[in-house]
């Protein structure tokens, strides 16, 4: 069994044990729909099934919680993945500009993070206690475990953000992701690493090495 279908199948329980039913696979392709509905960040040939993220939180996790008001919504990113090193990957589709007097818009980007972040350590503690422990996560030292294992990726439309194209491409010539300024702190203090990609960077260099 791979890494993730071990996450999957983890969800899947901690959701039946509250008597919940969600499916949660998605794909790329699905995951990058933008908010307005009307355009794909991801149209690649290679559609992986993925962890939709969306969908754990609003359909599992907040009936778990209790229904939350709307001023405090479960923030998670997009779309999630684990490789066959047990690389973990928190995927951020966003069809919009993210530039200095964006400051709601990458308010939100670091707010996903820690949200989404909280809200797998509350999953597999949960499931630890009750007597499920995973061959993929040591609950023992979670903090060590985001600093070896976790990534973050912020996928951005080309067309919107030319000053992030450029850094992108620059920082790929040198073999170098690139990190924006304010996601430094994702990357210093919480994950592994913490980088963004164009839609076309992240098709090069994420989805064509991408092994389950």
């Amino acid at each position: 069994m791979s890494n993730f279908d071990v996450f999957k199948d983890t969800v899947m329980q901690y959701f039946k044990e509250y008597g919940i039913s969600v499916s949660c696979l998605s794909n790329l392709h699905k995951d990058s729909l933008n908010e307005a509905g009307d355009r794909y960040l991801y149209n690649g040939e290679l559609d992986f099934k993925t962890i939709s993220m969306d969908t754990v939180a609003k359909d599992g996790y907040k009936q778990v919680k209790g229904t939350l008001p709307e001023e405090h919504p479960i923030n998670t990113v997009d779309s999630f993945l684990i490789n066959r090193e047990n690389e973990w990957f928190l995927i951020e589709f966003k069809d919009c500009p993210v530039k200095g007097d964006k400051q709601k818009t990458k308010d939100n980007i670091i707010k996903k993070a820690y949200a989404n972040w909280y809200m797998i350590l509350d999953i597999f503690y949960t499931m630890m206690e009750k007597g499920n422990k995973s061959s993929i996560f040591d609950v023992s030292n979670p903090v060590k475990f985001a600093e070896e294992h976790v990534h973050y990726i912020l996928v951005c439309s080309k067309d919107k953000n030319a000053n992030l194209y450029n850094q992108v491409k620059n920082h790929a010539l040198m073999n170098q992701n690139y990190t924006p300024p304010f996601m430094r702190r994702l990357k210093d203090y919480i994950f592994k690493d913490a980088y963004v990609y164009t839609e076309d960077f992240f098709e090069r260099k994420f989805v064509n090495s991408f092994t389950y």
